[in-house]
């Protein structure tokens, strides 16, 4: 096999993107240059767009054009990766020049401009070494000033050293072309020195500077370190532009089938496809993600080391789709391994998918959203490959093919061929499949909770659980109940959260998902009563709160508790099971309760809540008998606060409806007011945040926000009264 390694061109000859041409126009214009100022031009192109192939054959136009007049500009590519610091930088940038200049035939250069450079660099080098005038970092000895030692740092004068090497420029009149690429690959502080590089020897007579990058990247990047608008920064510096001429997509789309039809010849003579499901495949599935050169070649070496293991087994057209899907929307591709139900159909498909009351295209174009995944390209690409998932989405255009045509055919759509399409996912599979499935299809109960204990322990929970819940559909009935009741019993020892956006997605919240599924997917009302009331009589302080969540939810669709109106597709148990339920929910409480002081108890502010709705005098008693301790009073109203978020911040809020019935605002300000601050440690950070946040705002109107910061000082006063 022949795989392209994506190195640049050189040669016109060699061009495949119709950029010949303006690489001549750039070689000779800066050929051309007769000024004697220096000059900075910026070649600007997304990552992969050809920047260096253009440089390359702009040098070639001015070799050719230097043949016939003998006057070949020195060309030098400085490459600014390892150094230590901006002087460093550009001490190896003079370094780098004096080389390539003691390379040359030219005896005048290196006569005239090698020893002015070098007197120059060395006077630079020296004062560099020099605390008040260079970096301060007297141990890095400079290139030149490290040779000629503490005479040269004696004797050192910039300005008359850099004079005498712009006055050898101009006499010996020889064009110097520096050429910086790659720049947007750099860190931000590194742009930021390479800027400030060519800010500093850019008006060198007679020396012309190429900076290549993508401008979006680097504009970015200045903004942030300077804190200044990017692009006024970048026209300070960069006195030509140029933009990589588009690349017309017809002639990416001719590359890319000549490569394709190249790789398929090698791997097989005998290999077939169906000229109007090709069509739609591409149009769909190849053509709206392939945008550069490289990704042309990033897809067509992939799918040559996939196809040419499985041809035999697969169909050339979804091959090179989901291999296009896989290198370039790697999101999208992991979502349609994880959800074969939904594209391929299966035993529960019909089960879920229920057009009467439900728009699946607007689900799964939410859910694309979610995922940062283009939605509508992402329903069209799947669409075309997955006649099921076109019918469900209402995705009109595409040519029909029964099942037996698809099995035939060995189309992914074939549920029992999909998975030969996924298998070579690279992605980073942090639990391997074959532990999710045992733990779905064949681990007993101590087995399951022994791997999602050490899974939980190694941080990869959330992994699990979302591997699960794109499998739901998947587990076996008989064992819906098990697994949904192990998850049950161990959420609120899950760890760990998903913040893609300004909402922040727990380890519990994904594990409530899972067994809503699970449930939902149970056929009687006895089995979704069965799983509840076990989990139920074997709660813990743990998931205590989760469980008050629950069924809390239950009772909303009831229209009971805060219940505006019923909602039938909440009742997953009977009225008189909830209350069952109910019964035996307090007494777990009272249980833990004798055991585990309030504030240890997760979520303890929900199951308060519940517990008062369900048994108020019993709630009640507990918290007057809590209330003999004056630390308790001031933790109870603590756990009760709300957190909020918001684009300067985020406090702590709190609502005298949930405790006024137990204790007055004017009775806990006092307790925090009074209370020995020497004795603050006894409380957590986060509880002194709250304390202080309350003091901060009694008396306020209740739509005033106390910021964490505001809280901080007020608890750092109290400290320092502590000293006085």
């Amino acid at each position: 096999m022949n795989y392209s390694t994506d190195r640049p061109i050189d040669t016109c000859e060699q061009d495949l993107l119709g950029r010949a041409s303006f690489s001549k126009q750039l070689g000779r214009a800066i050929y051309d240059y007769n000024g004697k100022d220096g000059l900075v031009i910026g070649l600007y192109g997304k990552w992969g767009s050809g920047k260096t192939s253009v440089i390359n054959m702009a040098v070639n136009e001015m070799i050719t054009l230097a043949k016939q007049e003998n006057n070949m500009p020195l060309v030098m590519k400085f490459a600014p990766w390892n150094y230590s610091d901006k002087d460093n930088l550009i001490s190896i940038f003079f370094q780098s020049l004096k080389n390539k200049i003691e390379l040359q035939d030219n005896e005048e250069l290196k006569k005239e401009v090698g020893k002015a450079l070098n007197d120059y660099a060395g006077a630079f080098d020296a004062l560099s070494l020099i605390p008040i005038v260079g970096s301060g970092v007297a141990a890095i000895l400079k290139t030149v000033a490290q040779a000629q030692g503490t005479n040269l740092m004696q004797g050192a004068d910039l300005e008359k050293t850099k004079e005498l090497l712009e006055s050898a420029l101009v006499e010996v009149n020889k064009k110097i072309v520096i050429i910086i690429d790659d720049i947007d690959r750099l860190t931000n502080s590194q742009i930021r020195d390479v800027f400030q590089l060519v800010k500093q020897v850019a008006d060198f007579p007679n020396i012309i500077y190429i900076l290549a990058m993508d401008r979006e990247v680097v504009r970015r990047a200045l903004q942030e370190v300077h804190n200044v608008d990017g692009n006024e920064y970048l026209q300070k510096i960069i006195q030509v532009p140029f933009e990589i001429p588009e690349l017309r997509k017809s002639k990416l789309n001719s590359i890319f089938f000549s490569r394709l039809d190249e790789v398929v010849k090698e791997i097989s003579d005998k290999i077939k496809w169906d000229d109007m499901y090709w069509k739609d495949v591409f149009q769909n599935c190849i053509e709206p993600y392939i945008n550069t050169l490289r990704d042309v070649n990033r897809v067509i070496n992939t799918f040559q080391f996939k196809y040419g293991a499985m041809y035999e087994e697969t169909a050339f057209e979804d091959m090179i789709g989901i291999t296009t899907i896989e290198v370039l929307d790697p999101e999208l591709y992991k979502w349609i391994g994880n959800n074969k139900e939904a594209v391929c159909g299966g035993f529960f498909h019909g089960l879920s998918f229920d057009k009467s009351d439900k728009d699946y295209r607007k689900k799964y174009s939410e859910e694309f959203l979610s995922l940062e995944i283009n939605p509508d390209r992402a329903i069209r690409c799947i669409a075309a490959m997955f006649p099921m998932f076109a019918n469900d989405v209402n995705e009109k255009g595409f040519e029909y093919f029964s099942s037996s045509d698809i099995r035939s055919k060995m189309r992914a759509a074939h549920k029992e061929r999909f998975e030969l399409y996924f298998m070579y996912d690279l992605d980073d599979i942090r639990i391997p499949r074959n532990i999710i499935n045992a733990c779905i299809y064949k681990l007993d109960t101590e087995s399951i909770r022994n791997h999602l204990d050490k899974i939980n322990k190694q941080g990869n929970i959330i992994y699990f659980l979302d591997e699960v819940r794109s499998l739901i559909n998947n587990i076996p009935y008989k064992r819906l109940g098990l697994i949904a009741s192990i998850f049950l019993e161990m959420q609120g020892n899950f760890h760990g959260q998903n913040s893609k956006s300004i909402f922040t997605i727990s380890a519990n919240d994904i594990a409530e998902r899972c067994i809503d599924d699970m449930i939902n997917r149970l056929k009687t009302e006895a089995e979704r009563f069965k799983i509840i009331y076990t989990a139920v009589k074997n709660l813990n302080s743990l998931n205590l709160g989760t469980m008050a969540r629950r069924i809390n939810r239950i009772e909303l669709a009831y229209g009971r508790l805060a219940g505006k109106s019923e909602k039938e597709e909440g009742k997953i148990i009977s009225l008189n099971h909830l209350r069952e339920i109910e019964e035996l929910y307090v007494s777990r409480i009272h249980d833990i309760v004798k055991k585990i002081p309030f504030v240890n108890i997760k979520g303890f502010k929900f199951v308060f809540y519940l517990w008062k709705s369900f048994e108020k005098e019993g709630a009640k008693n507990y918290i007057n008998k809590m209330f003999e301790d004056d630390v308790n009073k001031i933790r109870f109203v603590c756990i009760l606060a709300d957190k909020w978020n918001g684009t300067n911040g985020c406090g702590w809020s709190f609502n005298p409806k949930t405790y006024s019935e137990y204790i007055s605002d004017e009775e806990i300000f006092n307790l925090i007011q009074d209370y020995d601050k020497s004795m603050l440690q006894i409380f957590s950070r986060e509880e002194q945040i709250k304390m202080a946040s309350f003091v901060l705002r009694y008396g306020k109107n209740e739509m005033f926000d106390v910021h964490e910061q505001e809280a901080m000082k007020l608890i750092e006063e109290w400290k320092d009264s502590i000293d006085i």
